[in-house]
């Protein structure tokens, strides 16, 4: 019992969306199940992404804070109590203290912290020449010294981590909510063009489970990065990647959905 009681095929279950064929099944899945797939996704992101900040970001952190003085401080929004330049460094990223008004200590990691006199600078690899920069404000006051900064890391690194974790599956779920609704109308426009039999919603939901297969891909992206096998503009290029694939994803999903008119089946001239 293969068919529909109307007499024809029943919708693909919507299981994965790792293929055209995937994608498009979920055009008539239930909500619930949609959501599922893509907090799955969004999850295995969350935690690739707290896996990288674990081994590449953290280690550099903690080095940092063990050579801060006992001295150091921002007080009267002035970095104060470090006397020589301290750099903690690795390839994604490095975190420098430098109290020198002049000092240039380059551009040696992918991203860079630079905590120098009056303001905090962060740059990166594409734009050495600049950065965001940040007062400490007039009236900022701060221990920096390692037995103040090295319990309180301690204590809150695994929340930081987890909050990341966090963030980067909300915020992802509501960009492919926001990128749905956008691609949401050419789904429709393709759809129409190929005689596909595609509802409005469908076209939302479909968009939707289009962004999932883009996230693995960053996923597998952010491993290589972790493990230093790719480098920063490599990892720009899997972002540029992804993005398209979502495109492509739709594309095809929308061009194997069900016909808007199915074609009647080849009559067997030898059946009596």
């Amino acid at each position: 019992m293969n068919q529909a009681a109307d007499g024809s095929s029943p919708p693909p279950a919507a299981w994965q969306p790792l293929t055209f064929g995937g994608v498009a099944a979920f055009a008539t899945a239930r909500l619930g199940r949609l959501m599922l797939v893509g907090i799955l996704a969004a999850v295995i992101f969350g935690a690739g992404l707290v896996w990288f900040l674990e081994r590449d970001y953290c280690p550099v952190i903690l080095q940092a804070i063990q050579k801060m003085p006992e001295t150091a401080r921002v007080a009267a929004g002035r970095l104060q109590g470090v006397p020589n330049t301290l750099i903690s460094e690795s390839k994604p990223l490095a975190i420098a203290v430098t109290p020198e008004s002049a000092a240039d200590i380059g551009q040696g990691a992918d991203v860079q912290f630079q905590l120098r006199q009056t303001d905090f600078c962060i740059g990166s690899i594409f734009r050495p020449d600049w950065g965001l920069e940040f007062d400490y404000g007039g009236g900022a006051s701060l221990k920096l010294s390692r037995s103040s900064l090295e319990p309180w890391w301690g204590a809150w690194q695994p929340v930081l981590l987890t909050g990341a974790g966090l963030g980067a599956v909300v915020v992802l779920l509501a960009a492919w909510v926001l990128l749905a609704a956008i691609y949401m109308a050419p789904a429709k426009f393709i759809a129409w063009f190929a005689d596909r039999n595609l509802s409005w919603s469908g076209a939302m939901r479909l968009c939707f489970a289009a962004m999932a297969p883009g996230a693995l891909v960053m996923t597998f992206a952010v491993f290589l990065y972790g493990c230093h096998a790719i480098d920063l503009v490599h990892l720009s290029f899997f972002w540029l990647a992804h993005l398209v694939m979502g495109w492509v994803y739709v594309a095809g999903g929308v061009w194997v959905s069900p016909r808007l008119f199915p074609r009647a089946p080849d009559k067997n001239p030898f059946a009596s």
